[in-house]
């Protein structure tokens, strides 16, 4: 029966994972966890497997690396219970202090499949520390104890048939080699593992260095080095090359069995490769995490820059008006009024751009297309925007001059064309023509919005739909870097498409494509 110490700081978790063990395992549970202030304080049974949460191991982390350090080589198993939002907590001493790790909500039979393997990794690496040892003192012996040779050579027999025993193992790969490359022999775990068969093994088609790629053969002749001179060599990582080109990741432990006539050893290999991909996903959680923040980080920025600029400006019209009433002239009024209203509508249109985004990024985003004539939408819509852009931009409309409508979500339209005229007017500060061309053919609607502003630098266009990107030419042209991606997701939920192309110093033209009858 092996002995579970249990670390966990959740008292829910501590009662139900020691309920679920205590029917096969010796279960070690110190009554609070979280009481437990001194390293000291957890060694006073020994045990086999440690379960812990990411707290228990950030407080932990010293003594879990000093009683791993300890015990080497012996193998001693620490498994971390985790939760998708105590990633971050964990990672700081993640890989280097534990050996497997199980996520919240735990499945019964998966923790009993998880202590189960790392129970057998334990008990078959005291198994092999007690047959290294067995033999290392077998071959002291041997050049020793002339006296006793037919008790040696009984025991090298023995020890033999228990070698061959963790040979036949299928709990891990085993191999017997020499430091030339060939393998005498190697059990079924490991065939299985490289994808070889027995009857390669005995054709000699089986070679450890064959199958070690380029980059790893340095740290194999280390290892040799090793070997010779201490007769074991550390664990380390690598691949092996399978029998079908693709690679497997191993965490491979050699020791050697015989120094003449050439250096014989014994290796036992483990595929690691569900650890592997645990920490891709770790890391790749972890990225998700980072840009997350990041995103947050801009939209912070973004609201209090976008958002404090008219404010500010309805702030202070909205003073002058009350304290200067009476001085101003009426078209002075009109024009504080018009800069409120000018600011109130850019509220209003981040607000929509705010709300949108999120809407879509959660799956809610409403799609309620309608029949629209497309030709007087559009000209109504540039003739409103040819109000913002006054006289420094002329905003044309080409179209085929007759009426077609198509069935679309007019408020989404609105929003694809408000913002693509938006920032053409927005990205051309010198003035210039802007043209909003209509064309229909095979039952899809076309919408080009063409400028000639300061265009896009190439770097920039793979992003230019991601939230709160904006080009690296833009200076001091002020933007939220949202419109786009709202204009993404708009199109997207009329199974549309969009496309760009722009030349830096001559102009930018967005295509979106929609079908008539979605």
């Amino acid at each position: 029966m092996g002995r579970i110490l249990l670390l966990l700081e959740h008292q829910e978790n501590r009662r139900l994972l020691s309920e679920w063990l205590a029917p096969r395992y010796s279960v070690i549970l110190p009554e609070v966890a979280a009481q437990v202030t001194e390293p000291a304080d957890l060694d006073s049974q020994p045990f086999d497997l440690c379960i812990l949460d990411a707290r228990a191991l950030d407080r932990f982390w010293e003594w879990v690396q000093a009683k791993r350090t300890a015990e080497k080589p012996v193998f001693l198993p620490f498994l971390l219970v985790t939760a998708r939002q105590d990633v971050g907590y964990a990672t700081r001493h993640l890989w280097q202090s534990i050996d497997d790790l199980i996520t919240k909500p735990i499945e019964k039979i998966e923790l009993q499949a998880r202590v189960e393997i790392l129970l057998r990794s334990r008990q078959f690496s005291l198994q092999l520390q007690t047959t290294n040892q067995q033999l290392q003192q077998q071959i002291v012996a041997r050049h020793q104890a002339e006296a006793g040779e037919e008790r040696a050579i009984a025991a090298q027999h023995q020890s033999e048939i228990q070698f061959q025993r963790l040979i036949n193992s299928n709990l891990i790969g085993a191999i017997a080699a020499d430091i030339e490359g060939n393998i005498t022999d190697a059990n079924d775990a490991f065939l299985r593992m490289v994808g070889y068969t027995r009857e390669d093994l005995k054709q000699g088609k089986i070679r450890w260095n064959d199958m070690t790629p380029p980059e790893y053969r340095d740290r194999d002749r280390d290892s040799i080095e090793e070997l010779r001179n201490t007769g074991v060599c550390n664990a380390f990582e690598k691949e092996y090359i399978r029998a079908d080109g693709s690679r497997v990741p191993v965490l491979i432990g050699v020791t050697v069995v015989e120094r003449s006539p050439r250096l014989n050893c014994v290796a036992f290999v483990l595929d690691i490769t569900q650890r592997k991909q645990a920490e891709a996903e770790m890391r790749n959680a972890l990225e998700k995490e980072r840009e997350l923040n990041e995103l947050k980080s801009r939209f912070v920025s973004m609201v209090s820059h976008e958002f404090r600029n008219p404010l500010n400006l309805i702030s202070g019209t909205a003073q002058l008006l009350v304290r200067s009433n009476n001085k101003l002239s009426e078209p002075k009024k009109q024009e504080l009024l018009q800069r409120q209203q000018a600011a109130v509508n850019r509220l209003i249109e981040l607000l929509d751009d705010v709300l949108t985004l999120g809407r879509a990024e959660v799956g809610k985003l409403e799609f309620n297309p309608i029949e629209l004539e497309l030709e007087a939408f559009c000209r109504q819509l540039v003739a409103e925007m040819q109000l913002t852009a006054k006289e420094a931009h002329a905003i044309a409309l080409v179209s085929p001059g007759k009426r077609f409508t198509a069935k679309v979500d007019k408020k989404l339209l609105q929003q694809i064309l408000t913002n693509l005229l938006s920032n053409a007017i927005k990205y051309s500060p010198q003035g210039g023509d802007i043209t909003l061309d209509l064309t229909c053919q095979e039952n899809e609607a076309i919408f080009r919005v063409k400028d000639e502003g300061i265009g896009i630098p190439p770097k920039d266009l793979q992003r230019l739909f991601e939230s709160f990107h904006r080009a690296s030419n833009v200076g001091g042209i002020p933007g939220t870097g949202l419109g786009l991606a709202v204009v993404k997701q708009a199109v997207e939920l009329h199974q549309g498409a969009i496309a760009v192309e722009s030349e830096e110093g001559v102009g930018t033209t967005f295509t979106v494509t929609l079908p008539m009858d979605r």
